[in-house]
């Protein structure tokens, strides 16, 4: 085949149930005679590789690459020197896309250059391999993704779970910090904005599985949190950031309401405290910060 416009990076550890779905959107892609698609099986017990050898027998852009046990982003990195695409793509076991999903993505970024990143908006399902068009059928909820903007994504990833970004910022920014083991593609991310605008798709595009169960899911939230924190810290006196009016308040405002939730909603004191610590660093003179800090994490008051 002529080289692809678009690679595919499917990573799967421990996710049989979801394999055969998968490979089926993305053969169904408008686009596909133009993709190739990656799979890191990265040791998995399950049959993930048995499914996708019957998917390489019949379509040669299909590949499957079976490694020892490695976290989600070494095998992403493992992945983007052996893509050919121009552009490069996340496709998640247990998410799905529309039909013209990767068609109309590469058309978004090849009519923004100065772009690295186009993001969509998604259904939210809760349901195991549900398909964009059941989503669609029965109205699933719409998770719609602001414009971007470099204070809303320093604020939360705005981007989703099925961003598509440009290969060759790779060579530059590097690739996946493997010290993250949650939130390294929001560093990527953060790291490809300091150079470069995103680009917002302002049409659902995409279905995000939403699960207590995933590496991201509300049983991970604290240390999704943490990761997010220790990344957010990191980029706020960045110079793409440094000279934002109010940027520091408005994350320490977005800080103390992670944290406020880790009291509130989770009784969890403990989780709570480097979130509303830090909002006090970035906004030392705010009495309600302040105050929660003394009462709350330091004298234990509910």
């Amino acid at each position: 085949m002529p080289q692809p416009l678009i690679t595919a990076i499917v990573s799967t550890y421990s996710a049989e149930r979801f394999m055969r779905s998968c490979l089926e959107d993305l053969v169904a892609q408008t686009l596909f005679s133009e993709m190739e698609v990656l799979v890191i099986d990265s040791g998995s017990p399950q049959g993930e590789s048995a499914i996708c050898e019957e998917f390489v027998r019949r379509y040669p852009q299909i590949k499957l690459i079976r490694t020892e046990r490695e976290p989600l982003y070494v095998a992403w990195n493992r992945a983007i020197p052996l893509a050919s695409g121009q552009y490069l793509t996340n496709a998640n076991t247990d998410d799905r896309h529309h039909p013209d999903f990767m068609a109309t993505m590469v058309a978004a970024l090849d009519s923004h250059p100065e772009a690295a990143l186009a993001y969509a908006d998604q259904l939210i399902s809760h349901t195991e391999n549900e398909s964009f068009a059941e989503c669609e059928s029965r109205g699933a909820k719409l998770r719609r993704w602001p414009d971007y903007t470099p204070e809303d994504l320093l604020l939360r990833c705005i981007t989703g779970s099925q961003p598509v970004w440009r290969k060759s910022l790779h060579s530059a920014l590097g690739v996946f910090d493997t010290g993250y083991r949650i939130a390294a593609d929001y560093d990527m991310w953060l790291r490809f904005a300091s150079q470069h605008p995103l680009l917002h798709v302002p049409k659902a595009l995409g279905v995000f599985f939403d699960s207590p169960h995933t590496i991201s899911g509300a049983s991970n939230q604290v240390h999704v949190n943490l990761e997010t924190l220790a990344i957010q810290k990191t980029y706020v006196d960045h110079p793409n950031w440094r000279g934002i009016p109010k940027m520091r308040k408005r994350l320490a405002a977005e800080l103390f309401g992670r944290g406020y939730q880790h009291i509130e909603r989770d009784h969890n004191v403990q989780a709570a405290q480097p979130f509303i610590r830090e909002a006090l660093k970035l906004d030392p003179t705010n009495l309600r910060f302040l105050k929660t800090y003394a009462v709350r994490c330091l004298a234990g008051i509910q």
